[in-house]
């Protein structure tokens, strides 16, 4: 599975992540200057999920 989104979704989907996960901050959610796939590395390994748990979570919104 690989949840396609865009990043005038991501700004949902982010949201939707800091409310969730609170340890999140707006560095780790920032979209941009890296790729996608190290965008989904990073919050994955912050958060303690894999890349899977993450992308069901990031589907759930």
């Amino acid at each position: 599975m690989d949840t396609k989104f865009n990043m005038n979704e991501w700004h949902r989907i982010k949201d939707n992540l800091k409310n969730e996960y609170p340890e999140l901050t707006d560095v780790d959610l920032e979209w941009g200057r890296v790729s996608r796939a190290d965008l989904l590395l990073n919050i994955s390994t912050k958060l303690g999920k894999t890349k899977k748990d993450l992308l069901n979570i990031i589907e759930s919104f």
